[in-house]
């Protein structure tokens, strides 16, 4: 098993990625979310230069927000700071797009984007359609310092459904999930699987990885601590962000938190039409507003997150990694130094 660290993309949070290499992390992620972080490929420059092995990824950039040969020119330049250790994870945009009022990408234009940017990334001259015009792109001058594409920098996709993860395994390095159960993993693999045989590919050369909201618990405490509420909220405001504005169709909602998922649509609905996706990311993935603090219990926090002892964090990776998950992050929030040190401490030096 890997492990890695997912990061909100803060420019001046280098020190912490250079302090997860220090842990021992294997890999970085970075969020792309242009409303609400720094830019993440500047972020990741910037931490290349302050680290000599950890891999560095984005978490996930959304093509349409950037063009695609946009996007693959600012991986590349990446790749030129940390040759041989960037991976671009890659989806259909959660608040890259909603903080903008639009809908997440549909999966054939994805698909467009991406096998321009793989293609690019392979050096190669591609047809790129853009303001009803088609014409041939290619990265030029790379052998000048510009951009690296020496070495192979995969692609992994971040997907759900059954489309999406058929694509992945058909044609995409890597698939990225979030917050998985070993059921929602094997029964994802088995999708990718059959895809990549389909495709003449090899399934156990497509790894699953996986972002995670995660809590460790100190001696005495529960999931209904003030702290642990504390460092979760973020996590399960996201959670309820998801479920509202997905509309079900990416998380089904758990019988347990039901009502307080249709409460917080109330609340939801209660906002000014206009400026509804602008409140309602304020704090994402950072802090809490405090109209949201009532929607903070213990249920919906252990929905939302990996909540458990060192020794119950490391039996859910198990299980996890039985299920055929090579790669697991956690996401810091508000006591980075603390999460990533007691993770590296309690889980990582112990798993085995």
């Amino acid at each position: 098993m890997q492990f890695g660290v997912a990061f909100t993309s803060r420019i001046g949070d280098y020190d912490l990625v250079a302090l997860a290499e220090s842990l021992g992390f294997d890999q970085a992620w970075f969020f792309d979310s242009q409303m609400i972080y720094s830019d993440v490929y500047a972020t990741m420059a910037v931490a290349a230069r302050e680290t000599r092995r950890i891999r560095l990824a984005t978490g996930v950039a959304v093509p349409s927000t950037r063009m695609a040969p946009t996007i693959a020119h600012a991986i590349a330049s990446v790749a030129e700071l940390a040759p041989g250790r960037v991976e671009l994870g890659v989806g259909n945009g959660n608040t890259a797009r909603l903080t903008m009022g639009l809908a997440p990408l549909t999966l054939g234009r994805m698909k467009r984007e991406i096998r321009v940017i793989q293609a690019l990334l392979r050096g190669e001259a591609v047809t790129h359609e853009c303001e009803g015009e088609s014409h041939l792109v290619q990265l030029l001058h790379r052998k000048h310092g510009f951009v690296n594409l020496d070495h192979h920098i995969p692609l992994t996709l971040s997907a759900f459904g059954d489309k999406t993860l058929a694509y992945c395994g058909a044609e995409c390095d890597a698939h990225l999930t979030w917050n998985p159960t070993p059921d929602s993993l094997r029964a994802n693999r088995a999708v990718l699987d059959a895809a990549a045989r389909k495709a003449g590919r090899d399934p156990a050369g497509i790894p699953t990885k996986a972002i995670a909201p995660l809590e460790i618990l100190r001696p005495g405490e529960t999931a209904a601590s003030p702290r642990v509420l504390h460092s979760l909220g973020p996590f399960i405001t996201n959670l309820l962000h998801v479920m509202i504005e997905w509309d079900g169709g990416l998380l089904r909602s758990s019988p347990k938190i039901a009502d307080l998922v249709a409460r917080y649509r109330a609340y939801v609905d209660s906002l000014p039409k206009e400026r509804r996706h602008l409140i309602l990311h304020e704090g994402h993935l950072v802090y809490i507003r405090p109209e949201e603090r009532e929607f903070l219990t213990p249920e919906i926090a252990t929905t939302a997150a990996m909540v458990g002892t060192p020794d119950e964090i490391i039996a859910n990776i198990k299980a996890l990694e039985a299920a055929g998950l090579s790669h697991f992050a956690f996401q810091v929030t508000d006591d980075p130094v603390g999460q990533m040190r007691a993770f590296a401490e309690t889980v990582m030096r112990r798993y085995a």
